[in-house]
């Protein structure tokens, strides 16, 4: 069955190739320029769509969370986010907050199957990948924030794949061409080039998408520069190859959010995933107010206090990333297009608990009931999550059931 899908896209991917070569768009300009070709390819996915959200997101936090802490209460603006669950405030209109669910392999270590029915199935970000974009030039990137060498959410093809973490390297592989630049060359530079050759063959529109993804790459890039040290960022990382720090772990962590809704943006790719950190959490921010690893936060960390304020705190910093992707989708006017998932690895880390577990949905447009909180009990699992996700994408992920009153 999976021969005869990679056929299929392989065919698929053939008989586009030919109509761009018909129009006089040569196969060299369309390798070297990734931009050209994700616009080159949307315009036949525009033809062929569905309606359905096209895009999909899924975030991974260590850690779980304590759901007397998190489980937020109401609807809407009246929404009333919990301590653990604050970090959302800005975009708990566009949430389905699914809480008291249950988790089907709690604990550390199980990254490799938070994503996929079992360990030795592909996850749902190169299954998604693989059902929107087949064309795409990126099917999934698979994207992390200081996972150390531990844990791997991706699988394709029984292959375990490590994140693409250092953002300076992913943003050069996505954005980056395969000839026609040298060193002195700028990245945009080269993109504007190839954009321009094509210019005289597209449509209206497209000239103007053409134009927006190519702002969105340009902000991306000078996000970039600021981390290298730039007029308005003073950090500078050292010359290694993978110069980053957790004294930067929110900004690498915002920065692979541009660069993940840059690429779903201009159509380089359908499906992301992005990791803040690893199984043992093991990573600090530090300019919060506990100092130490977020892990020792959970364990300890709050000196027996019941309301585990660094634990809380560290959690709810967590989710105002997760928020940020999220603005940044709306921002860039792809957020009803996109189905975002957060999923974890437990419920109350301290605990190493199986339930009550929560997990989120957001975006979709009128395709997801947003800005409400459903309470689904533990007869749900991250399993449901992924299942109910997939098919608002009009995906059937083969395990999994669909959580009632998610999808409209």
């Amino acid at each position: 069955m999976k021969d005869e899908h990679l056929n299929n896209m392989m065919m698929s991917r053939r008989r586009l190739l030919k109509v761009f070569m018909a129009s006089g768009i040569s196969t060299a300009l369309i390798r070297t320029s990734p931009l050209v070709s994700g616009l080159l390819f949307a315009r036949d996915a525009d033809a062929q769509s569905a309606g359905l959200p096209n895009k999909t997101v899924s975030i991974y936090i260590p850690g779980g969370s304590i759901a007397s802490l998190w489980n937020p209460t109401g609807s809407g603006d009246n929404m009333q986010l919990g301590a653990m669950s604050a970090g959302y405030e800005a975009v708990k209109n566009e949430c389905n907050f699914m809480v008291n669910m249950s988790h089907s392999n709690a604990g550390h270590g199980r990254m490799p199957i938070l994503l996929a029915q079992n360990w030795g199935s592909d996850s749902y970000d190169v299954t998604m990948g693989n059902a929107l974009g087949p064309n795409l030039p990126f099917r999934y990137l698979n994207l992390g924030v200081h996972s150390n060498g531990q844990g791997q959410l991706t699988k394709d093809n029984r292959n375990h794949l490590p994140f693409q973490e250092n953002p300076f390297t992913v943003y050069k592989m996505v954005f980056g061409t395969a000839q026609g630049s040298n060193s002195k060359t700028p990245i945009m530079n080269a993109h504007m080039s190839a954009a321009n050759a094509i210019k005289s063959r597209l449509a209206g529109y497209e000239i103007q998408r053409m134009n927006d993804h190519l702002d969105a790459i340009a902000d991306t890039q000078r996000r970039l520069d600021d981390l290298y040290g730039g007029v308005s960022c003073g950090i500078a990382p050292d010359d290694t190859e993978f110069p980053l720090t957790f004294d930067t772990f929110s900004q690498q962590a915002r920065l692979q959010a541009d660069i993940a809704v840059a690429a779903l943006q201009c159509n380089l790719t359908s499906s992301v995933s992005l990791a803040f950190g690893n199984h043992q959490a093991e990573f600090r921010i530090p300019e919060l107010n506990f100092q130490g690893h977020y892990h020792n936060a959970i364990h300890g960390g709050s000196n027996g206090q019941p309301n585990y304020p660094y634990y809380t705190e560290m959690r709810s910093h967590l989710g105002s990333l997760s928020a940020y992707l999220i603005q940044k989708l709306k921002a860039a006017g792809i957020l009803d297009s996109t189905i975002v998932l957060e999923t974890s690895d437990m419920g109350h880390a301290d605990k190493h608990s199986a339930n009550p577990c929560a997990y989120l949905i957001a975006g979709g447009g009128d395709r997801v009931n947003r800005g409400v909180v459903s309470d689904m009990g533990s007869g749900f699992n991250q399993h449901d999550v992924l299942h109910t996700a997939a098919k608002a994408c009009g995906v059937d992920l083969g395990f999994g059931k669909e959580i009632p009153g998610i999808i409209v």
